[in-house]
């Protein structure tokens, strides 16, 4: 929502999609991952602030967008959980991690944030009586508390998870959050 290089303008399309309220529609969000990996952390060093104080203000923003969707009419809108880091420390192969390599956090930082992004987000949700998923224990190495290695992407210059297993397991939340039958 508040990125500070945007060049896709990313809330004037989402704004642009879904208002004025459209019926039958169901938007599903799944936002964040740039937050927790990127901009939370440019931010505070570009600004001079703590993460925390940054942290807050990218879930204010989300949030803020939220209410101006359900003041439209969208009462069924689904928030999903910020993708866990799957960029190891000092991996600068692959464009994104390239992109990224001004971002000094390493991967527990980076994890550990996004576990707190996920839990904040979760609980603003509920308080505002939105449906939250969230596939960050389904997808994490108990060993490590980072993504297991099955569920990284196999090409190992894409930091998206792994496309079939990860989509399997959002594919079942989002029918577990519909209330529809079935599994993936």
């Amino acid at each position: 929502m508040r990125h500070p290089t945007s060049k896709t303008q990313a809330l004037q399309k989402f704004r642009s999609a879904l208002l004025p309220f459209r019926a039958g529609v169901i938007p599903v969000f799944q936002l964040g991952e740039v937050d927790c990996g990127f901009v939370i952390w440019h931010r505070a060093a570009k600004y001079g602030e703590d993460i925390e104080s940054q942290l807050s203000q990218a879930l204010a923003a989300y949030f803020e967008f939220l209410e101006e969707l359900v003041a439209a009419g969208y009462r069924d809108l689904i928030v999903t959980g910020a993708t866990l880091p799957t960029i190891r420390d000092g991996a600068f192969d692959g464009e994104v991690a390239h992109l990224r390599r001004s971002v000094t956090a390493t991967m527990a930082e980076r994890t550990a944030l996004t576990l707190d992004y996920n839990a904040r987000l979760a609980a603003g949700c509920a308080a505002r009586g939105l449906a939250f998923i969230d596939i960050g224990a389904l997808v994490r190495d108990p060993a490590t508390g980072f993504v297991a290695d099955a569920m990284r992407h196999p090409n190992p210059l894409d930091h998206h998870l792994h496309p079939e297993r990860a989509g399997r397991l959002w594919a079942n939340e989002l029918l577990r959050v519909l209330d529809l039958p079935g599994r993936v």
